[in-house]
């Protein structure tokens, strides 16, 4: 009785189809879907900047490598993904990156376009070695350029330097007139020393505020990382 009991819970078990929930590759219905949270890894068609976009610029990726889930190949690579620009800020002084927001809604599958709800998690340019992250809205941020202001500290320094040396022979001069020097007979006077260490000092400063934030740039074949905030059903 019971090893007949046993095989009829077998048989049973083998005639039944595996139960997989809706969120799953296979929904109830024997629709494919596509899970919220699945991340998809894009290509960029064409370059995009923070500078030279504008938003409603279309921008169109391909899915750079097969998407698959529980064992089905949902999206195959090269299929096309369409968005927009929705923000294209510059960089501006001091130090405020630029700023760029895609917004991919739509994803076109032998020829029929669906819609999507997905967020930027990251991009990666690696024409310039250089990877950007987003914040909890998606939008991709160009930080600060540490190389740049390296560059304007250096060049406002040297123009600094000319103010120092005017300053240090305006004040020996005035030695040479008055007699004596704060360091000595034809030395450098107090005033010369203070006006140099502030045109000095003045002129770093300047070149550090002067300094403009990264733009955020995507060369052609940039990688972006998309995920979907909510499942898609593939009909």
């Amino acid at each position: 009785m019971l090893k007949r009991f046993c095989l009829s819970v077998s048989l049973f078990a083998l005639c039944v189809p595996a139960f997989r929930p809706i969120g799953h590759a296979q929904s109830q219905d024997n629709k494919l879907v596509i899970p919220e949270g699945t991340e998809i890894q894009l290509t960029l068609r064409d370059p995009v900047s923070s500078k030279l976009s504008e938003p409603g610029d279309e921008v169109i990726a391909t899915v750079r490598r097969d998407v698959v889930v529980d064992g089905f190949r949902l999206l195959k690579e090269g299929t096309e993904v369409i968005g927009r620009v929705t923000l294209a800020r510059p960089a501006k002084r001091p130090f405020k990156g630029g700023r760029l927001h895609l917004t991919f809604n739509r994803i076109r599958i032998d020829g029929q376009e669906q819609k999507i709800a997905a967020v930027i998690k990251s991009a990666s340019d690696f024409t310039r070695d250089e990877k950007v992250k987003s914040d909890s809205e998606g939008t991709l941020s160009g930080g600060k350029d540490g190389g740049k202001v390296l560059q304007n500290v250096g060049t406002a320094a040297g123009i600094g330097m000319i103010g120092v040396t005017i300053a240090i022979l305006a004040g020996a001069a005035s030695n040479d007139n008055g007699g004596g020097g704060y360091y000595g007979y034809g030395g450098i006077s107090r005033g010369g020393a203070i006006a140099g260490a502030s045109v000095l000092g003045g002129s770093v400063i300047a070149g550090v505020f002067l300094t403009k934030g990264k733009e955020v740039r995507l060369d052609e074949r940039a990688i972006i990382r998309l995920k979907l905030e909510r499942p898609v059903s593939l009909e």
